[in-house]
């Protein structure tokens, strides 16, 4: 116990740093900051549950000593507690004689709603942080956003009603932030993944990312989420932050579904590369992806276009 106590107190310090570097201010510290569940994940991986839970604490507790309880909150709710819940999920497993050696692991569709999950929780809670009615928080979006541009090099180059822009940021700005945070907790655990499998300390096989599925009642919570996002004030907010990240978890299938159509295609590498790559300077490509993942929900396309492969195995899912 005491190695993984040690661990897990070294996992805590690196993400605390991680975390920390924000509070200066400094542009480069946010991607820094995106990257403090990684420690954590590490050590709930490639170690124990133990050495995850222990890095939260001494994290959340550095953090709580230097910066108050805010900080410590954020950290809890945005950065150290998806990173435990995460890493204790993906080592998660049953015995199931239809998996590799008699178990079924965590599916990766189910870390995938996991961490929306994870992320809506963290945006809503923010929100009414922030505010407790929509008019204060629309209010606050707005005087940031204008002295943001009272501060600019070039005076008269930005927007012409700024107050517009700044209320239309105030709507979108939940659900790119919820999606921004799931999106760097999957990077995250990826990265941590990798780690554990390079090292050997990885349990579980890897799993074909290309074969995960969302299960069924994804749609229904997604259609629900943006049925409430239509109503408007903070109730309308925090739906339309859950069904981004739902949405961008029916890209990920989508993008899965590409994945997995082309294997053994002659012009793979430069399909898949073209479409991440006009995904990144583009954006819209996920909007596409998001209806291909979802479409192949209803029809499964990867087992229509199989290669002739045998099916995964159900942990692979």
């Amino acid at each position: 116990m005491l190695p993984f106590l040690l661990i897990g107190m070294a996992a805590g310090l690196a993400s605390a740093l991680l975390a920390a570097g924000v509070a200066a201010g400094s542009t480069l510290a946010v991607p820094l900051f995106y990257l403090a569940p990684l420690p954590v994940m590490i050590a709930g991986i490639a170690f124990a549950p133990l050495a995850a839970l222990v890095a939260v604490a001494v994290g959340g507790g550095g953090l709580a000593l230097i910066f108050g309880t805010t900080f410590l909150i954020t950290y809890l709710v945005s950065l150290g507690g998806p990173a435990f819940g995460l890493s204790y999920a993906a080592m998660m497993a049953r015995q199931d004689p239809a998996g590799r050696d008699g178990l079924v692991w965590f599916p990766v569709g189910g870390l995938v709603l996991l961490s929306a999950a994870f992320s809506t929780l963290a945006v809503v809670i923010a929100l009414f942080a922030v505010a407790g009615d929509y008019d204060s928080y629309r209010s606050a979006v707005i005087g940031a956003f204008e002295a943001l541009l009272a501060g600019q090099v070039m005076p008269g180059a930005g927007p012409q009603d700024p107050t517009a822009v700044g209320a239309l940021i105030a709507r979108i700005l939940p659900g790119m932030a919820a999606v921004l945070t799931m999106l760097s907790q999957l990077v995250c655990l990826y990265l941590a993944g990798r780690a554990a499998l390079i090292s050997g300390r990885l349990k579980r096989p890897w799993p074909s990312l290309s074969a995960f599925r969302l299960p069924p009642v994804t749609s229904l919570v997604l259609a629900v989420a943006i049925a409430l996002a239509m109503a408007g004030e903070m109730v309308g907010l925090s739906a339309s932050a859950a069904a981004a990240t739902l949405i961008f978890a029916y890209a990920l299938a989508g993008f899965a579904v590409v994945h997995a159509i082309t294997l053994g295609h002659a012009a793979r590498f430069l399909i898949l590369a073209g479409l991440w790559l006009t995904t990144a300077v583009l954006g819209w490509p996920v909007i596409a992806m998001a209806v291909l993942g979802f479409i192949d929900g209803m029809f499964d396309f990867r087992s229509r276009m199989a290669t002739g492969r045998g099916p995964p195995a159900a942990n692979d899912r």
